[in-house]
């Protein structure tokens, strides 16, 4: 019996789609001063539930395939039905190389990263449902999203306003504080990793999938792109200069990528260029990189500085953790600098949601109550 090619998404999926219905943001996101581009609904049988009634074109584990939704170099992504749970996921297989020399140790690091990445639970992280290793290679179910990632919304023509760059990699930064805080390093933060279900609603993709290919790339040590990934455990234009050196990574080589996808979000481009991994890793390096207000003028210089010192090269000198990158954009964010945030986009700030120009007023109002009070008492004494 001939298997039957696995459909493409984009082939049961209407062309046009209204994103304010599809996923609708939570108050406390940036007024949409530039259009959205159409994000990809899920198919009628997602929507309504009934992923499971679609035809299986494969089987994974439990797990009936039943659409494609994209594939790359590391590996193929499926939607999937849960069969034991009833409910719609996503597949990740991973392609390994059968000419590995170890490949039970490539499994163990796999399920190893694959548990760290299940253990985290944060509202901007994707949820890992399950992992393990099958005839077809090791594969991690997780959540099924609705929408596109960074990487595709760029390469649409979509441009944030500094303000909504701002917000999303705030959450980023939250997500990874959060993961950081668990003793996990993503490594591989970019564009194609950062997975937005609404306008400002960032969710983090593939944790540990950098490790996991560093490991790969051990035992494929004559091919170039294989050697490249055993040096930086990462992606070429977002890695931080101790991965090109071969130095021990810690959390800051996140916030250094993010930086760099701040920078790409806020100018339309990215700060190094190269025709070849070593001339991008040479550009890393050494090559200057002017700052984002001078690439873009509409990007305030405050802003500007924040991306700066996130992306600094020598890391004793970068903005030393996510917290307090995500303390840094929330505070610029609440500043007269980001005119398009809504008062409540503010809310979600420190000091129990009470933002900076609430306190120049509760503190004056304070202050006359006590004073009310005392003049309260000296009346009731002088009576």
């Amino acid at each position: 019996m001939t298997q039957r090619p696995a459909p493409s998404l984009a082939d049961t999926l209407p062309n046009q789609v209204d994103v304010d219905r599809l996923v609708p943001d939570n108050q406390d996101t940036v007024i949409l001063t530039r259009p959205f581009p159409d994000a990809d609904e899920a198919a009628a049988e997602v929507r309504r539930g009934r992923l499971e009634s679609l035809p299986t074109i494969g089987n994974i584990s439990r797990y009936a395939l039943k659409y494609t939704l994209g594939e790359g170099g590391l590996g193929t992504v499926y939607a999937a039905h849960d069969p034991l749970l009833s409910r719609a996921v996503a597949i990740k297989t991973l392609h390994v190389d059968p000419s590995m020399t170890d490949p039970e140790r490539f499994n163990a690091l796999f399920l190893n990263e694959a548990r760290a990445a299940g253990g985290l639970s944060h509202p901007q992280i994707v949820t890992v449902y399950d992992a393990g290793t099958s005839e077809q290679g090791p594969y991690i179910a997780m959540e099924l999203l609705r929408g596109k990632d960074l990487r595709q919304l760029l390469a649409q023509g979509w441009r944030p306003t500094p303000s909504q760059a701002a917000l999303i990699v705030r959450r980023v930064a939250d997500a990874l504080s959060y993961a950081h805080h668990k003793g996990v390093i993503h490594r591989d933060i970019k564009p194609a990793n950062i997975f937005m279900t609404g306008r400002t609603q960032p969710r983090v993709l593939d944790f540990g999938i950098a490790r996991i290919r560093q490991a790969e790339s051990l035992a494929q040590r004559d091919d170039p792109q294989s050697r490249f990934h055993e040096l930086v455990g990462g992606s070429p234009y977002y890695m931080s200069p101790e991965q090109v050196r071969r130095l021990p990574v810690d959390r800051r080589v996140d916030v250094y990528a993010l930086g760099v996808v701040l920078y790409e979000l806020l100018t339309g481009q990215r700060p190094f260029a190269g025709n070849s991994l070593e001339e991008i890793a040479e550009a890393v390096l050494r090559q200057p990189v002017p700052l984002a207000h001078e690439v873009n003028p509409e990007v305030p210089r405050a802003l500007s500085e924040i991306v700066a010192q996130a992306m600094h090269r020598e890391r004793d000198q970068r903005i030393r953790s996510a917290r307090r990158l995500s303390q840094a954009l929330r505070e610029w964010i609440e500043g007269a600098d980001a005119p398009d945030v809504p008062q409540e986009g503010r809310s979600a700030l420190a000091d129990g949601g009470v933002s900076g120009g609430a306190k120049r007023w509760l503190l004056p109002l304070a202050a006359s109550g006590w004073v009310l009070a005392l003049l309260g008492i000296a009346w009731a004494i002088w009576r």
